[in-house]
């Protein structure tokens, strides 16, 4: 199974005290079945780029080119196919009533289009889209 690690997943490794489950559901699979869309990527940069100069922005930098050098040739870029699974997806999404968030809503296009499971915390955000998600949050300790 190969799976695509949503923003809040990527963000747990740089936190002062990671949650044990996540990083234990992360290190139990085999590299090469992990994949980041290139929307999670842009979120990271905004969010580092927005930080004032400092010593924790130059961390998180340097953990951002590391990041993309590791993940390489696994950054599930948005192309015209993706364009395609996300507009399929928001109309369905929109007729069921509901609606996604827009880089949520890219996320998950990203992962139907490569049918990836999508690791996030974040269930109730993409609920209504129609992919197979995983929360290693829930995972038992």
């Amino acid at each position: 199974m190969k799976y695509l690690l949503d923003t809040c997943v990527l963000s747990e490794f740089v936190k002062p005290k990671p949650e044990p489950r996540v990083l234990a559901w992360v290190n139990s699979r085999a590299e090469t079945d992990l994949y980041i869309a290139a929307m999670s990527l842009a979120e990271l940069l905004r969010g580092v780029a927005c930080l004032p100069a400092s010593r924790p922005k130059r961390e998180l930098g340097n953990w951002l080119v590391q990041l993309q050098a590791g993940f390489a040739e696994r950054v599930m870029p948005f192309t015209h196919a993706t364009a395609t699974y996300w507009g399929e997806m928001c109309a369905r999404v929109e007729a069921g009533g509901c609606t996604m968030a827009a880089f949520d809503s890219i996320i998950a296009a990203t992962a139907l289009e490569h049918r990836l499971v999508l690791v996030t915390r974040n269930d109730r955000d993409f609920a209504a889209a129609p992919l197979v998600a995983l929360n290693p949050w829930n995972e038992a300790k």
